[in-house]
């Protein structure tokens, strides 16, 4: 049989080199395999058994780590409590400065409330408040600023803080009319004055109930008037 090499000379000279490889020689019996393979075992044992002291670690450091959150937590608690009245307080004192600015205004508002005072009224106190609530608001599309059609409406909440002007007092029940119809005259009276109702949106009617003053039959109202949103 003619053999024809078509490979360069360098490719026949590899080609003879691999040729002369023997490893029919190679005695498989002189090489170590069971060494080799408990060397291998021992190393798969080394790596678990470094993976468990490094989980039983990681598991101390995290107990730690949650006993000492488990410890902070009453105390973050309490900051978070201290920093919500100190906000509470910022919130108050700066509507106070406010009103303090605007004092001349207010003396004149608690003249306007004096002259509202209808028979039979008269006041125990005046209180300011204030509550930050939550409200819902429509949502608007983003392009127009308008609600799209057919698109149904969806409700957004917005954080806003009503001010009240809370009015309590008495009112006397006499032989020809009720306390509480002295009441509602005196609501009346707030809100046809146009100098004094001019800052409030509304007048509500909170708990009123049957008292007695000096043995007189009298009715204790409380009026929560809303001022007006400022924008």
């Amino acid at each position: 049989m003619i053999e024809i090499n078509l490979l360069p000379d360098e490719f026949r000279k590899s080609q003879s080199r691999f040729k002369k490889i023997d490893i029919s020689g190679l005695n498989l019996e002189e090489i170590p395999v069971l060494k080799i393979i408990a060397g291998i075992i021992a190393a798969l044992i080394a790596i678990q058994i470094a993976l468990f002291f490094i989980g039983v670690y990681s598991g101390s450091q995290f107990k730690s780590l949650n006993l000492k959150y488990n410890e902070v937590l009453p105390v973050k608690k309490d900051a978070d409590a201290l920093r919500a009245q100190v906000n509470t307080i910022n919130r108050k004192m700066a509507a106070i400065e406010d009103l303090m600015v605007k004092r001349f205004s207010w003396a004149k508002k608690l003249n306007d409330l004096a002259d509202s005072l209808t028979s039979g009224i008269w006041l125990t106190a005046l209180t300011y408040d204030e509550r930050e609530t939550e409200r819902q608001i429509p949502a608007v599309s983003r392009q127009s600023g308008a609600m799209t059609p057919g698109q149904p409406a969806q409700s957004q909440t917005e954080r806003v803080v009503l001010r009240y002007l809370i009015i309590s007092g008495y009112a006397a029940t006499t032989a020809g009319e009720e306390g509480t119809a002295a009441v509602g005259r005196f609501i009346k009276a707030l809100k046809d004055n146009q100098n004094f109702y001019a800052d409030f949106s509304d007048i509500e009617l909170g708990a009123i109930k049957r008292d007695k003053v000096e043995e007189q039959e009298v009715m204790s109202f409380r009026l929560t008037c809303l001022f007006k949103e400022t924008k």
